[in-house]
């Protein structure tokens, strides 16, 4: 769940977006649309608490680092570290199971188990975020750009991870891809 009032976030004198305010639920999926440059990953990283806001409230749950999960195409990978390292390393930063085995056969990974960071091709570097973004189960998933470097078997791992949770898990996807639509229950287009 994130439930923000008032939400606003401005670099200078520019204001990328202003009195937002916004509920998402579970089951729902809301889709953030809007030009490059409009401040659709920004606001995903406020709604993170990567960044501050510059003015109003966000809520994220009694416990993000738990119930929230959060993928971008610019969240960075240890290069030094494997695949399964990543998810180990998480889980015991999160205080949760790691589930390794699992998750890298949800994203179609476990072949890659013990491939380093810096090895990995950019759709493998996704695939293994989405499976840090659900690792916890978080009741709220981040997705920014979801598709984003990601082929046909790609797109469908991101489908089904979507699809096997909508009913229980909130979803705030920052996209300009029209496939994506399909996962959208309300839509928050910016201008930029």
């Amino acid at each position: 769940m994130i439930r923000c009032e008032r939400l606003g976030k401005r670099y200078g004198r520019r204001w990328l977006f202003r009195d937002l305010n916004l509920y998402v639920g579970e089951g729902d999926c809301l889709l953030v649309t809007g030009n490059n440059g409009s401040g659709k990953s920004t606001l995903l990283k406020v709604l993170a608490g990567l960044i501050p806001a510059s003015e109003g409230t966000c809520e994220r749950g009694s416990e993000p680092r738990l119930s929230l999960g959060y993928a971008a195409l610019d969240q960075p990978v240890y290069p030094v570290l494997t695949v399964a390292e990543h998810l180990q390393l998480a889980a015991e930063l999160r205080g949760c199971p790691p589930r390794t085995e699992e998750l890298l056969d949800e994203v179609g990974l476990g072949y890659a188990a013990d491939v380093a960071g810096a090895h990995l091709s950019t759709g493998m570097r996704a695939r293994l975020k989405f499976a840090l973004a659900v690792q916890a189960e978080p009741q709220t998933v981040l997705l920014d750009e979801p598709s984003a470097g990601l082929d046909e078997k790609g797109r469908d791992i991101v489908d089904g991870l979507i699809e096997r949770r909508s009913e229980r898990t909130a979803f705030v996807i920052a996209t300009n891809d029209p496939k994506e639509r399909k996962y959208a229950t309300h839509e928050l287009p910016l201008d930029s």
